[in-house]
Protein backbone atom coordinates (compact mmCIF):
# COMPACT_ATOMS: atom_id res chain seq x y z
CA UNK A 1 0.00 0.00 0.00
CA UNK A 2 1.81 3.21 -1.33
CA UNK A 3 2.43 5.74 1.86
CA UNK A 4 -0.29 8.71 1.72
CA UNK A 5 1.58 11.99 0.50
CA UNK A 6 0.68 14.06 3.77
CA UNK A 7 2.48 11.88 5.80
CA UNK A 8 5.58 11.34 3.35
CA UNK A 9 6.00 15.00 3.14
CA UNK A 10 5.68 14.92 7.36
CA UNK A 11 8.44 12.05 7.24
CA UNK A 12 10.71 14.37 5.09
CA UNK A 13 10.15 17.87 7.13
CA UNK A 14 10.93 15.71 10.59
CA UNK A 15 14.18 14.11 8.65
CA UNK A 16 15.22 17.76 6.80
CA UNK A 17 14.93 19.38 10.06
CA UNK A 18 16.82 16.58 11.96
CA UNK A 19 19.56 17.12 9.75
CA UNK A 20 19.25 20.94 10.05
CA UNK A 21 19.79 21.01 13.97
CA UNK A 22 22.42 18.37 13.33
CA UNK A 23 24.48 20.62 10.93
CA UNK A 24 23.64 23.41 13.12
CA UNK A 25 25.89 22.59 15.89
CA UNK A 26 28.48 20.54 13.99
CA UNK A 27 28.92 24.04 12.32
CA UNK A 28 29.01 25.78 15.62
CA UNK A 29 31.07 23.22 17.31
CA UNK A 30 33.99 23.04 14.23
CA UNK A 31 34.32 26.83 14.26
CA UNK A 32 34.47 26.72 17.92
CA UNK A 33 37.66 24.38 17.73
CA UNK A 34 39.27 26.09 15.14
CA UNK A 35 38.82 29.34 16.64
CA UNK A 36 40.74 28.04 19.99
CA UNK A 37 43.55 25.87 17.81
CA UNK A 38 44.50 29.21 15.93
CA UNK A 39 44.13 31.04 19.62
CA UNK A 40 46.34 28.49 21.00
CA UNK A 41 49.08 28.84 18.17
CA UNK A 42 48.97 32.41 17.84
CA UNK A 43 49.09 33.49 21.80
CA UNK A 44 52.15 33.09 23.52
CA UNK A 45 52.87 30.34 25.84
CA UNK A 46 53.14 31.94 28.71
CA UNK A 47 49.73 33.82 28.36
CA UNK A 48 47.27 33.23 31.21
CA UNK A 49 50.36 30.69 32.95
CA UNK A 50 48.67 27.16 34.22
CA UNK A 51 45.43 28.74 33.18
CA UNK A 52 45.74 27.92 29.37
CA UNK A 53 44.49 24.94 29.00
CA UNK A 54 41.26 26.33 30.92
CA UNK A 55 41.37 29.44 28.91
CA UNK A 56 41.10 27.25 25.39
CA UNK A 57 38.15 25.46 27.08
CA UNK A 58 36.22 28.41 27.96
CA UNK A 59 36.81 30.19 24.52
CA UNK A 60 36.26 26.51 22.60
CA UNK A 61 32.35 26.85 24.84
CA UNK A 62 31.89 30.64 24.02
CA UNK A 63 32.84 30.51 20.57
CA UNK A 64 30.39 27.46 19.90
CA UNK A 65 27.43 28.90 22.38
CA UNK A 66 27.61 32.40 20.07
CA UNK A 67 27.87 30.83 16.65
CA UNK A 68 24.95 28.05 17.59
CA UNK A 69 22.88 31.42 18.98
CA UNK A 70 23.62 33.29 15.66
CA UNK A 71 22.61 30.20 13.52
CA UNK A 72 19.28 29.70 15.70
CA UNK A 73 18.74 33.28 15.07
CA UNK A 74 19.52 32.85 10.51
CA UNK A 75 17.60 29.55 10.42
CA UNK A 76 14.57 30.12 12.52
CA UNK A 77 12.44 31.00 9.64
CA UNK A 78 13.82 27.65 7.91
CA UNK A 79 13.12 25.66 11.02
CA UNK A 80 10.02 26.93 11.54
CA UNK A 81 8.93 25.67 8.31
CA UNK A 82 9.95 22.54 9.21
CA UNK A 83 8.60 22.30 12.34
CA UNK A 84 6.30 18.96 12.63
CA UNK A 85 3.22 21.49 14.54
CA UNK A 86 -0.61 20.44 13.67
CA UNK A 87 -1.04 24.96 13.46
CA UNK A 88 2.38 25.37 10.81
CA UNK A 89 1.98 27.02 7.93
CA UNK A 90 2.03 24.31 5.38
CA UNK A 91 2.76 24.25 1.76
CA UNK A 92 -0.09 21.77 1.25
CA UNK A 93 -2.60 21.52 0.09
CA UNK A 94 -2.43 23.69 -2.99
CA UNK A 95 -5.52 25.44 -3.78
CA UNK A 96 -6.17 25.45 -7.46
CA UNK A 97 -5.40 28.32 -9.14
CA UNK A 98 -8.14 31.41 -10.32
CA UNK A 99 -9.08 31.37 -14.16
CA UNK A 100 -6.65 33.37 -16.11
CA UNK A 101 -7.55 37.20 -16.20
CA UNK A 102 -9.28 38.61 -19.01
CA UNK A 103 -8.45 42.27 -18.32
CA UNK A 104 -5.66 43.49 -16.81
CA UNK A 105 -7.54 45.01 -13.69
CA UNK A 106 -8.84 41.43 -13.25
CA UNK A 107 -5.04 40.77 -13.39
CA UNK A 108 -4.12 43.17 -11.10
CA UNK A 109 -6.73 42.22 -8.32
CA UNK A 110 -5.64 38.51 -8.96
CA UNK A 111 -1.91 39.78 -8.11
CA UNK A 112 -2.91 42.20 -5.19
CA UNK A 113 -5.06 38.88 -3.31
CA UNK A 114 -1.83 36.74 -3.81
CA UNK A 115 0.21 39.32 -2.31
CA UNK A 116 -2.04 39.70 0.58
CA UNK A 117 -1.87 35.94 1.19
CA UNK A 118 1.77 36.13 0.55
CA UNK A 119 2.40 38.52 3.34
CA UNK A 120 0.28 36.47 6.09
CA UNK A 121 2.52 33.37 5.08
CA UNK A 122 5.85 34.79 5.06
CA UNK A 123 4.79 36.57 8.79
CA UNK A 124 3.56 33.33 10.23
CA UNK A 125 6.63 31.62 9.19
CA UNK A 126 8.92 34.09 9.98
CA UNK A 127 7.14 34.44 13.61
CA UNK A 128 9.14 31.80 14.86
CA UNK A 129 11.77 34.06 15.66
CA UNK A 130 9.57 35.94 17.99
CA UNK A 131 7.62 32.92 19.28
CA UNK A 132 8.99 28.98 19.57
CA UNK A 133 5.61 27.82 20.48
CA UNK A 134 2.55 27.21 18.15
CA UNK A 135 0.88 30.68 18.80
CA UNK A 136 1.79 32.77 16.63
CA UNK A 137 2.95 30.70 13.47
CA UNK A 138 -0.19 30.05 12.09
CA UNK A 139 -1.08 31.67 8.74
CA UNK A 140 -4.88 31.88 8.95
CA UNK A 141 -4.56 34.65 11.78
CA UNK A 142 -2.13 36.80 9.91
CA UNK A 143 -3.88 39.06 7.83
CA UNK A 144 -1.56 39.91 4.74
CA UNK A 145 -1.39 44.00 2.75
CA UNK A 146 -0.88 44.64 -0.14
CA UNK A 147 2.77 46.42 0.38
CA UNK A 148 3.85 43.06 2.00
CA UNK A 149 3.32 44.02 5.96
CA UNK A 150 1.02 41.64 8.00
CA UNK A 151 -0.50 42.30 11.40
CA UNK A 152 -1.92 39.43 13.93
CA UNK A 153 -4.76 40.39 16.35
CA UNK A 154 -4.28 39.79 20.01
CA UNK A 155 -6.43 41.48 22.05
CA UNK A 156 -8.77 44.82 21.66
CA UNK A 157 -7.07 47.41 20.90
CA UNK A 158 -3.45 45.47 20.41
CA UNK A 159 -1.58 43.50 17.04
CA UNK A 160 1.49 42.31 16.20
CA UNK A 161 2.58 44.01 13.26
CA UNK A 162 5.56 42.10 11.10
CA UNK A 163 7.38 44.28 8.04
CA UNK A 164 10.56 42.89 6.23
CA UNK A 165 13.32 45.27 5.74
CA UNK A 166 14.31 46.02 2.04
CA UNK A 167 17.91 45.35 2.27
CA UNK A 168 18.28 41.74 3.68
CA UNK A 169 14.57 41.38 3.92
CA UNK A 170 14.57 40.79 7.48
CA UNK A 171 11.28 40.00 9.53
CA UNK A 172 10.44 43.29 12.30
CA UNK A 173 8.32 42.84 14.49
CA UNK A 174 6.34 45.81 16.51
CA UNK A 175 3.53 45.84 18.72
CA UNK A 176 0.70 48.71 18.25
CA UNK A 177 -2.23 49.27 21.05
CA UNK A 178 -4.27 52.01 21.97
CA UNK A 179 -3.19 53.32 25.31
CA UNK A 180 0.74 53.88 23.59
CA UNK A 181 1.55 57.00 21.06
CA UNK A 182 4.34 55.03 19.40
CA UNK A 183 4.59 51.06 18.02
CA UNK A 184 7.02 49.16 20.36
CA UNK A 185 9.45 46.72 19.25
CA UNK A 186 9.88 43.32 20.25
CA UNK A 187 11.94 40.48 19.79
CA UNK A 188 10.12 37.58 21.83
CA UNK A 189 6.62 37.16 22.69
CA UNK A 190 7.39 37.64 26.49
CA UNK A 191 7.64 40.57 25.51
CA UNK A 192 4.76 41.30 23.90
CA UNK A 193 2.66 40.07 27.36
CA UNK A 194 4.83 42.27 29.58
CA UNK A 195 3.47 45.30 27.55
CA UNK A 196 0.31 44.18 27.51
CA UNK A 197 0.44 43.53 31.34
CA UNK A 198 2.19 46.85 32.24
CA UNK A 199 -0.27 49.26 29.67
CA UNK A 200 -3.45 47.23 31.45
CA UNK A 201 -1.68 47.56 35.31
CA UNK A 202 -1.38 51.64 34.08
CA UNK A 203 -4.93 51.91 33.10
CA UNK A 204 -6.00 50.34 35.95
CA UNK A 205 -4.24 52.88 38.45
CA UNK A 206 -5.16 55.75 36.02
CA UNK A 207 -9.09 54.74 36.34
CA UNK A 208 -8.96 53.72 40.25
CA UNK A 209 -7.30 57.23 40.63
CA UNK A 210 -10.05 58.98 38.74
CA UNK A 211 -12.64 57.58 40.45
CA UNK A 212 -10.62 58.35 43.93
CA UNK A 213 -11.29 62.23 42.72
CA UNK A 214 -14.94 61.64 41.71
CA UNK A 215 -15.53 60.35 45.14
CA UNK A 216 -13.67 62.24 47.67
CA UNK A 217 -15.71 65.12 49.26
CA UNK A 218 -14.03 69.02 49.29
CA UNK A 219 -12.25 70.26 52.34
CA UNK A 220 -13.71 72.23 54.69
CA UNK A 221 -12.16 76.13 54.67
CA UNK A 222 -13.05 77.85 57.83
CA UNK A 223 -15.31 76.97 60.49
CA UNK A 224 -18.61 77.32 58.98
CA UNK A 225 -17.53 75.24 56.03
CA UNK A 226 -19.87 72.37 55.74
CA UNK A 227 -18.88 68.80 53.68
CA UNK A 228 -21.02 68.25 50.88
CA UNK A 229 -21.71 64.71 50.27
CA UNK A 230 -21.70 63.26 46.78
CA UNK A 231 -24.69 62.08 45.15
CA UNK A 232 -25.11 58.98 43.87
Amino acid sequence: MPMPHLLQRQITKRFAGALLDTGSIATSLAIGVTATQAAWVFTPDHWFGELRIIAAGALCVTVTAGTESLLTITLGPLRGFLRDSPTAPAAYPFKPAPPAAETSEEGVAQLTAATIADAAHHAAIASFSVDHGAFLNSKDRWRGYANGDATFYLAPGAVLHCQFTQDHGLPVFTLLTSEADAPVGVTTIRQVLDHLVSQKKAKTLTQAALAKETTTPPTAQGPEATVTEPAF
